[in-house]
């Protein structure tokens, strides 16, 4: 994606946008029309074209990968229901073990995506099971808290008959906001930086609050298939939300030569990539 940043050299406007790859800021000349990039630092070279409000070509990879993630997690969640072996058990455990796997298939397919896009094979391993493990956690963690406040939301309206739709929304999206809130963070700790961390928890926050808004109402007004259409757009709209805008603050974060783009967490996981850019020790301090 584009980033504010912009300088004028010999008349001409520059902007500075991220290696889709390895993501080194690489300065280019503003166009409407699609550009040919190489990377200097990893050689790779791909097309670039700006879209306007702050989207351009690069942000298909985003867009992709929470598409991706969501559909698999929707499948898993259809072959959970289909199957009934959690018909016996209560409510609440029947609601963790349905969103420990989608964060688990949203949180894998992000953390692996990196990897599969660099072609690197030990980043797609790394990616793909922290990210699996991470999004099982918060996926459960999530479930937990938004359990009760979700119960707690809708209690309200109990006290006078029926809650009404819009407290239902309303309570999907606080239940939702938790799910991407904790998501964006196991994605900041597989990145292991203190910045991956913190855009991490906003730009999921944001997401899961967007997907939640539109949950109930694509459901309630998309019928094909039992509800079933309805439900699979809404896990799309989730997934993309979360993975686009953590995205976005990301590059906007890295752009903008935040330091803690450059900072990293523990030494116990595998360092970011990102450190080992030029530059960056300098960034970091």
């Amino acid at each position: 994606m584009e980033q504010a940043q912009s300088t004028k050299s010999n008349d001409k406007i520059n902007i500075v946008v991220l290696c889709e790859t390895c993501s080194q800021k690489l300065r280019i000349p503003k166009r409407s029309k699609r550009l040919r990039v190489t990377c200097p630092t990893c050689k790779h070279e791909f097309n670039y074209k700006h879209y306007g409000f702050g989207f351009s070509s690069n942000s298909k990879k985003p867009l992709l990968t929470g598409l991706v993630g969501s559909l698999v997690g929707f499948l898993v969640v259809e072959v959970i229901y289909a199957s009934k072996f959690l018909a016996t058990t209560g409510t609440l455990f029947q609601t963790i073990v349905i969103t420990g796997a989608l964060g688990m298939c949203l949180s894998a397919v992000m953390g692996a995506a990196e990897g599969l896009f660099r072609k690197n094979k030990s980043r797609l391993y790394y990616g793909l099971k922290a990210g699996a493990i991470l999004g099982v956690i918060a996926g459960v963690i999530a479930r937990a808290i938004a359990h009760f406040v979700f119960n707690a939301i809708l209690l309200l309206g109990t006290l006078q008959n029926e809650p009404s739709f819009t407290l239902q929304v309303f309570a999907r999206t606080v239940g939702w906001c938790v799910f991407g809130l904790l998501l964006g963070a196991s994605y900041g700790i597989k990145e292991n930086t203190s910045g991956d961390l913190k855009f991490g928890l906003i730009g999921g926050a944001i997401g899961g609050a967007i997907g939640g808004l539109l949950f109930d109402v694509l459901g309630s007004t998309i019928q094909i298939g039992g509800g079933t259409a309805g439900r699979l757009i809404g896990f799309s709209i989730l997934g993309i939300a979360i993975n686009l805008l953590i995205s976005r603050f990301r590059e906007v974060a890295i752009s903008n030569n935040r330091s803690e783009m450059y900072r990293q967490l523990t030494g116990k996981l595998p360092a970011n990539p990102r450190m080992l850019l030029p530059g960056s020790n300098d960034i970091s301090k």
